[in-house]
């Protein structure tokens, strides 16, 4: 938006011969008129009436010519309308002051036509006139003429373009009914049109107040129609016509304070500026077409092949797509870049090879184990009571058919370094049967659970603290309290005391001995004693409320971060606990718990592995051994399935 600026107002003074010296005055400036009135002498010896008034415009225009007018008002506002910029020039006066003859002029000579050209002469001729005695020809309606304009430039683009507005108003005059003696539907029109000029002062003295929030704009349909002129993105001027006789004397006062009031209100111009979306995109179009052939010249230039730079199709994206996997397989040095959408492209379908591997390492799973939520405590319970995570589930210390256990080491067991804990399952092989989870739950707080069990600590330890001064204050409250009844009953035994001997003054006023004052002393440092400790007591709990509040989140955290590692650590074989790590085939929160032991490896693999070993020489066995796994894997569904119902009944 453009900055703000005042409206210009101007007056133009009809040319008369009975011209006012005495009481019409110029200065030198060519901006100042002055108004002389003298006091009427009806109003008896004191008379305060006032009688000079001075009012500064942008310019007075006496004397002045149609060419001098339209160089002065309106030749700058027209000029910026070509730039972008809404314009309004406004005529307001007395009846008969010369507003028509300024906007439009006269027909019969050239010279004096007004601001409007002759295109308003088409529309003058639905203009209704009427003759009282203030004038002839008097216009009995308001005249708004708006010539919109389109402004394109030659030399730059031309979607670009500017569009603006200018609103020519001739008012209809104001009158004094008095002296215009109009009558019927005469009358009637000058009431309304006296009755809109009022409520166009009234929106002009609401623009003026910097304080205002309201402006009356709806209050009739001139300051409706001119609600964007007045105050708004618009150049505004003003040109007030006024009479030189002494006998409209009073409405020139009028019209020159509506003039004065009008350069207190300020618009706010701005171009308006359009833009033309056709052309827009025809341009676009064109230099898209010349940029690909610069193109095409560089690559004819730089000896490269005939590049296409148009959006690919199906079958060139389905031939990336063979290349990035043949990429990954091994059978592909190098993937061929030619283009930006190449790039982006091979890109995209590493991401879609990278989805489909991560889908079907996952689907893999879900056809050979059963996936159990790690969050899901009641369900990992149900399974190890349902014995598939023992040494009879084939978890971990599978027979390797050489009497070795097969394990995982603890995750606190490092290379090259001893163990802190001299607990038996932290040797470097994991142990075939877990330790029960009291010494396991003792060798977690010490290693990985350390820092957590220390912040378990500190929090208990203010916990306890926090209480055991809340027992010490009760302690203290309860004594008070002890000592403000015994100090009420003494109280009370002096005053019955004082009742009985009837120590009373002769205004009614009672008389207390020292010692019941005394009591009374003691009784009112006790209550303050009480309160105090109260408010104390009262703070004290709330902090013992929020300090077991943050000792149960410990405790629940320490407790699900050594149940997370329980399960890890000895019912996890040590390939999963690599896939379950960030980057791994496996997505967090999911754990296979059912005859785990690879990511590749199911009975009927180690099946096979058995026949090469332990088998070779008896072939006859195969059978028993292929129903017994069989027989077991049904028996422990059974028992997941029948544990896992009643988990989830409870």
């Amino acid at each position: 938006m453009g900055s703000r600026k005042k409206v210009h107002a101007f007056v133009r003074v009809r040319p008369t011969d009975d011209f006012a010296h005495e009481m019409i005055k110029y200065r030198d400036d060519n901006k100042t008129i002055d108004i002389h009135l003298k006091k009427d002498t009806r109003r008896g010896v004191v008379n305060n009436q006032q009688t000079d008034w001075s009012f500064k415009l942008d310019r007075v225009l006496h004397d002045a010519s149609q060419d001098l007018v339209y160089e002065t008002v309106a030749k700058d506002v027209v000029s910026q309308a070509l730039n972008g910029f809404n314009g309004t020039i406004m005529c307001y006066g007395q009846t008969g002051a010369g507003k028509t003859y300024t906007m439009t002029g006269a027909t019969e000579n050239y010279k004096h036509r007004g601001i409007l050209p002759r295109a308003l002469q088409q529309g003058e001729t639905n203009r209704i006139i009427a003759s009282h005695t203030m004038n002839k020809n008097s216009s009995r309606s308001h005249c708004i003429f708006t010539i919109y304009v389109e402004a394109r430039s030659r030399t730059l683009s031309d979607e670009k373009y500017v569009t603006s507005k200018i609103n020519l108003v001739d008012l209809a005059g104001s009158e004094r009914l008095g002296k215009s003696r109009s009558e019927g539907r005469v009358l009637k029109e000058a009431t309304y049109i006296n009755k809109s000029l009022s409520f166009l002062e009234q929106a002009i003295i609401a623009l003026g107040d910097q304080k205002r929030d309201h402006i009356p704009f709806r209050q009739c349909k001139l300051t409706h129609a001119l609600k964007d002129s007045l105050g708004g993105n618009c150049n505004m001027v003003l040109v007030t016509n006024i009479y030189g006789e002494a006998a409209q004397l009073e409405e020139t006062l009028s019209s020159l304070r509506f003039a004065s009031r009008m350069k207190l209100v300020t618009t706010e111009p701005a171009i308006n500026e359009k833009y033309d979306a056709e052309r827009m995109v025809k341009n676009l179009e064109k230099e898209l077409a010349l940029l690909k052939q610069e193109l095409a010249i560089h690559d004819s230039l730089a000896n490269r092949t005939l590049v296409n730079y148009d959006p690919m199709d199906e079958i060139q994206i389905a031939e990336i797509n063979s290349q990035v996997r043949r990429y990954l397989e091994g059978t592909l040095e190098e993937i061929d870049i030619i283009n930006l959408r190449q790039i982006q492209e091979v890109f995209n379908q590493f991401r879609m090879v990278l989805s489909q591997q991560e889908q079907e390492v996952e689907s893999t799973l879900r056809r050979k184990y059963t996936l159990i939520d790690k969050n899901d405590y009641a369900a990992i319970s149900a399974v190890q009571k349902a014995g598939l995570v023992d040494t009879d589930g084939h978890l971990v210390g599978e027979p390797d058919g050489q009497g070795f256990g097969l394990g995982v080491a603890p995750f606190s067991i490092k290379p090259g370094k001893k163990s802190k804990s001299k607990k038996m399952f932290k040797e470097q092989l994991r142990p075939s049967t877990p330790p029960t989870k009291p010494v396991a739950f003792e060798d977690f707080k010490n290693e990985r659970g350390s820092e957590i069990n220390r912040i378990f600590k500190e929090n208990k330890s203010i916990l306890n603290e926090r209480r055991k001064r809340a027992s010490e204050t009760t302690q203290r409250i309860n004594a008070i309290k002890r000592e403000i009844d015994m100090t009420k009953e003494a109280l009370n035994l002096q005053k019955s005391l004082r009742e009985k001997q009837g120590k009373y003054e002769n205004k009614g006023l009672m008389i207390i001995d020292e010692e019941e004052f005394l009591l009374i002393l003691k009784l009112k440092d006790l209550k303050k004693q009480y309160r105090t400790e109260h408010q104390d007591l009262r703070d004290l709990r709330a902090e013992v409320q929020y300090c077991q509040h943050l000792v149960d989140q410990c405790r629940h955290r320490l407790l699900t971060e050594f149940d997370i590692w329980y399960n890890e650590s000895f019912f996890v074989p040590e390939d999963l606990q690599m896939a379950l790590k960030p980057g791994g085939g496996i997505r967090p929160g999911m754990m296979p718990l059912n005859k785990i032991v690879s990511l590749g490896e199911d009975d009927q693999d180690r099946f096979g592995q058995l026949q090469q070993t332990t088998l070779p020489e008896g072939p006859d066995s195969v059978s028993f051994y292929n129903a017994k796994v069989k027989m077991e894997q049904k028996h422990n569904y059974v028992k997941t399935m029948m544990a896992l119902q009643q988990a989830h009944r409870k």
